[in-house]
């Protein structure tokens, strides 16, 4: 008979005796083991991580399972390399327990380091079934978990990350955007990541974030689509030619050209052509175009305008309707009586054309017509009618000094200088009359024959409304 028992378990757990309980566990009863095990776990002793960490091998595996809960419990980088190890275990269940604690307990440890190392030795191992664990720590409040969990979902190369990933990216250009502040070593491991993992296999991930409410990810999965060689990528991007949102129509256009793809001469064509806003051969796929070049004209820039305007003439169109589209394709071809005809609709367009057209001609044109409409502006012309009689006199038949003749006797009958108190005018370089000279050979502006603007300082600029030429302020 033994003088000694076996250890008393629960005296030693009592009593907090860690010396007592570590040496339990080389008790050669599984038992045993698996008691002192248990209790050490919710104490937290870093003693007893070693003790602990050799149970890992055990050749019982309920002792393994033990010491996978006892190092688990007490968490922390030092547990780290154990409980990985101990999801190859060859005994399941030993692998379930330890997946549970590596999986619930160590992504989610207070230690941000614990995290971290879990996050790249799952990686390491490529372990298949961290995936779930991994993409919810890509969120990490910790940049270098982040970017542990990021490079271990591309070392395990599921493409279930590609979706969630791209969000991500999204997010952090984002934030960028809205902040000035992201992760450039975030952002750079998850588009590393992106380009391991978007091959063939990731089409239908990335067909699956195509249908994204945010457009920032349905670009980028556009644009991963365009870098996988496979046939059924055209069709995809082909798809989305016709978007709701234009930068998904120019990214699937952009991407479809990046893989050789020929447009068609039909509708598909001119969906291809208008998202690259290539309007002339948008055209040349016949009248499908039509639509597509309205609903550019409205919304294009002023410099567009011209060609979508060229494009429409070329394919025999004219406005059926009297909206603010017909009035701004009449007024992009100078036809400014149309716009009159249209009537209120044509306010709003010709408006913005006497605010904002880069010539000067074309704004006063537009107030004319704004005028006929009974909608006479203050600005950008003091006197209108000033206006446009000079540049009748400035285009008309004869030689320039007749011309300046013409103005000048005008120019008196409008008070607009004083010639018998021995003041002049002088001319801008087109010949417009710009400036009266006093006696004392002061210039002023003649500001009634000019167009102006607010400067920054909400002082008037004048110009020149025959040639658009900034006039210098009055001086000597």
């Amino acid at each position: 008979m033994p003088l000694f028992g076996p250890p008393n378990i629960a005296q030693l757990e009592a009593k907090r005796d860690i010396q007592g309980l570590i040496k339990a566990l080389s008790y050669r009863d599984p038992e045993i083991k698996i008691a002192a095990a248990d209790a050490l776990g919710p104490l937290g002793d870093p003693m007893a991580v070693e003790p602990l960490t050799a149970l890992i091998r055990d050749e019982d595996p309920g002792v393994r399972r033990a010491a996978v809960r006892a190092l688990s419990a007490r968490g922390g980088v030092r547990v780290v390399e154990p409980l990985i190890a101990a999801l190859q275990d060859h005994d399941p269940d030993v692998r379930s327990v330890a997946a549970q604690a590596v999986y619930r307990r160590m992504m989610t440890d207070p230690d941000q380091d614990a995290r971290r190392e879990t996050a790249t030795a799952l990686g390491r191992i490529k372990a298949a079934d961290a995936v779930e664990s991994l993409l919810r720590a890509i969120m990490d409040p910790d940049e270098t978990v982040r970017v542990a969990s990021v490079r271990s979902l591309a070392s395990i190369g599921d493409v279930a990350a590609v979706g969630p990933l791209i969000v991500m990216l999204a997010h952090e250009q984002h934030r960028a955007r809205a902040s000035g502040r992201s992760s450039l070593a975030v952002e750079r491991a998850a588009g590393q990541a992106l380009d391991v993992l978007c091959d063939e296999k990731a089409v239908d991930a990335l067909q699956t974030a195509l249908g994204h409410d945010d457009v920032e990810v349905r670009e980028m999965a556009i644009k991963r689509l365009a870098r996988i060689d496979s046939p059924m990528v055209a069709e995809m991007l082909e798809a989305h030619l016709d978007d709701q949102d234009s930068i998904i129509r120019r990214s699937a256009a952009r991407g479809l050209a990046e893989i050789g793809w020929e447009p068609p001469s039909d509708e598909t064509g001119a969906h291809y052509w208008a998202a690259l806003r290539d309007w002339r051969r948008c055209a040349e796929c016949g009248t499908a175009a039509i639509p597509l070049l309205v609903a550019a004209f409205p919304r294009s820039q002023t410099h567009e305008r011209s060609d979508i305007q060229a494009a429409l003439v070329a394919l025999n169109w004219q406005p059926s309707e009297l909206d603010a589209t017909a009035a701004s394709f009449w007024a992009a071809q100078g036809n400014w009586d149309k716009c009159v005809e249209i009537g209120a609709p044509a306010v709003a367009v010709l408006d913005d054309i006497v605010k904002s057209a880069p010539g000067w001609r074309e704004r006063v044109a537009a107030a004319a017509a704004l005028k006929a409409l009974g909608e006479e502006r203050p600005a950008p012309f003091a006197r209108l009618d000033l206006v446009q009689h000079a540049l009748g006199v400035l285009d008309g038949e004869g030689a320039d000094d007749e011309k300046r003749a013409t103005l000048t006797s005008f120019l008196a009958e409008e008070h607009q200088f004083e010639p018998a108190g021995n003041q002049q005018v002088d001319w801008c370089q087109c010949g417009y009359p710009s400036t009266r000279i006093l006696p004392d050979d002061t210039r002023e502006l003649i500001t009634d024959l000019l167009g102006f603007e607010q400067d920054g300082s909400n002082e008037p600029a004048y110009f020149c409304p025959s040639c658009d030429a900034p006039l210098p302020a009055a001086g000597t």
